[in-house]
């Protein structure tokens, strides 16, 4: 069994996953240029600054989707597997960070660096899946 792209699923979860994050990089690119350079005022900022995290928003629905369009059982078992391994990974970092901030041994970090420690735990989590059930998440 091997991850295979070329299914319905996988490969539209590419597709969401890749525009959700270029969305991402240029919108938090703009928001810094616009915002920093003092281009922009007022509700207009608000606006800026959240965009990225709509993109945000894009990624966790390309995962949602990637679940609900799965037609194999197994697969989608593996899938929901990868993802709360990824979610247990990112809530573990942010527990421990944050026990780490507040008594003063590290300094602050911006909160959506847990969503890539949760994309991390989810690649990780495909591992997991590949050596104890020998499939990434999609049959050939």
């Amino acid at each position: 069994m091997e991850f295979n792209f070329s299914s319905k699923p996988n490969r539209r979860f590419l597709v969401r996953l890749g525009i959700s994050t270029m969305v991402l990089g240029l919108s938090q690119a703009a928001a810094k240029y616009l915002i920093g350079e003092e281009l922009v005022d007022g509700p207009l900022i608000w606006a800026l600054a959240l965009f990225p995290a709509l993109a945000m928003v894009g990624m966790f629905y390309a995962c949602g989707m990637l679940i609900v369009e799965q037609k194999d059982e197994f697969v989608r078992m593996l899938v929901l597997r990868q993802l709360v391994i990824g979610t247990g990974i990112a809530i573990s970092f942010a527990s421990g960070w944050g026990f780490l901030e507040k008594f003063g041994l590290v300094d602050h970090i911006y909160p959506f660096y847990f969503v890539i420690a949760f994309f991390g735990g989810f690649g990780f989590g495909g591992l997991v899946n590949r050596l104890t059930h020998g499939a990434w998440g999609e049959m050939s």
